[in-house]
């Protein structure tokens, strides 16, 4: 049986939204999601209730849609000193409530803390050409040491 892999990224919904509307409609019985969490419900809500929310989300992903493993991405910094200190309380919160369940990890992203403005585009928001690359290399390794995971739980 292949190994089916999905990145989703919540491109402009909330954590609740997507607990609605899962994305697993998509695609058969993945054996891997890797989620990379934006920041859209923060502007909003409580990095605790976010976190909650992040964990309720797997629990649905695993429970209902059968997904054997899940990844969920360390939301990165932008340029506001204010809103940085609600995402450094929203990876600690999901770290902590992520711990207890056995399908899932959580990734985070080094090399994104010591100086996240050198990876940010103009706006402060976005990553811009290097920081896009360093992304992506992390999320690579998120994927490796994921299908290694795999491997471990199907045999």
């Amino acid at each position: 049986m292949a190994l089916g892999v999905k990145l989703w990224q919540n491109s402009g919904r909330t954590v609740v939204e997507a607990a609605l509307r899962p994305p697993c409609g998509r695609f058969i019985r993945p054996g891997l999601i890797i989620l990379k969490l934006g920041t859209n419900d923060l502007s909003r809500l409580d990095p605790l209730v976010v976190g909650s929310s992040i964990e309720e989300l797997v629990t649905i992903l695993h429970d209902t849609y059968n997904v054997k493993l899940i990844c969920v991405c360390q939301t990165l910094l932008g340029s506001d000193p204010v809103f940085n200190t609600r995402v450094r309380a929203l990876n600690k919160y999901v770290k902590t409530f992520l711990e207890a369940l056995p399908y899932v990890f959580f990734w985070g992203h080094r090399g994104f803390w010591n100086s996240p403005q050198e990876f940010l585009a103009r706006d402060g928001v976005h990553l811009n050409r290097q920081g896009q690359y360093k992304f992506f290399r992390s999320l690579r390794g998120a994927v490796l040491k994921s299908l290694r995971l795999c491997s471990i739980v199907e045999h």
